[in-house]
């Protein structure tokens, strides 16, 4: 009796120390994931305005739901394991909310970032077959605050480009009325388009006329 409880308990030990070990893997993995997102969405990710449907499910909701899939069949046993340990119903629904919740986000960092990083491609080189087109759009706001942007409406959408410090100092008294963005487009695939340049300049229509001094 004592024996078998010796082996239990060893086996025990054993499955803590493989555990730690893989979660030492994963936590690097995850981490890795994560700084390749923030390089991914900060310097790979081309500018683009538009929009559809499909990128929504493609891009995002396919590979996210193909990666909880992916790591539910990968982490079963252990998953298995933790549910089993808790005999409280609400402990079980936490468990299965916050692995839930844990496998959204890195399916998302992992899957949907790789899916991401194919998409830009696949767009930037459709973009760059297509000429290049100079389109005009009405400035809807100017945020002036924490990370301050430009807003405008391209297609019936609302779109958002930054700004820097000095051009934000700038719109602080700008009625958006006044001004227009004037953005260097080529399309590329599912109606999004690639921003090659863009500059803010006054709204001929609503320009107020001076007349000259003599």
């Amino acid at each position: 009796m004592r024996e078998k409880q010796r082996q239990k308990n060893t086996e025990k030990r054993k499955l803590k120390i493989k555990e730690k070990k893989t979660e030492r893997i994963h936590y690097s993995l995850l981490i890795f994931a994560m700084i390749f997102s923030v390089a991914n969405l900060g310097f790979i990710e081309s500018k683009t305005i538009g929009g559809d449907n499909r990128y929504e499910i493609y891009i995002f909701l396919l590979p996210t739901i193909i990666g909880i899939i992916f790591f539910g069949i990968y982490r079963k046993e252990f998953l298995i394991r933790k549910y089993l340990s808790f005999k409280e119903i609400y402990a079980k629904i936490y468990v299965i909310g916050f692995y839930l919740l844990q496998g959204i986000l890195v399916s998302y960092l992992s899957f949907g970032q790789i899916a991401s990083v194919i998409w830009n491609y696949i767009n930037k080189n459709e973009a760059e077959k297509n000429p290049t087109e100079i389109v005009i759009c009405k400035v809807k706001g100017f945020y002036t605050k924490k990370n301050p942007d430009v807003s405008f409406e391209f297609k019936n959408q609302i779109e958002v480009f930054n700004v820097s410090s000095e051009t934000n100092r700038e719109n602080y008294n700008r009625n958006p009325k006044d001004y227009q963005l004037e953005i260097t487009i080529q399309k590329g695939i599912w109606n999004y388009y690639l921003v090659k340049h863009w500059k803010l300049k006054k709204n001929p229509l609503t320009a107020v006329w001076q007349k000259p001094k003599k």
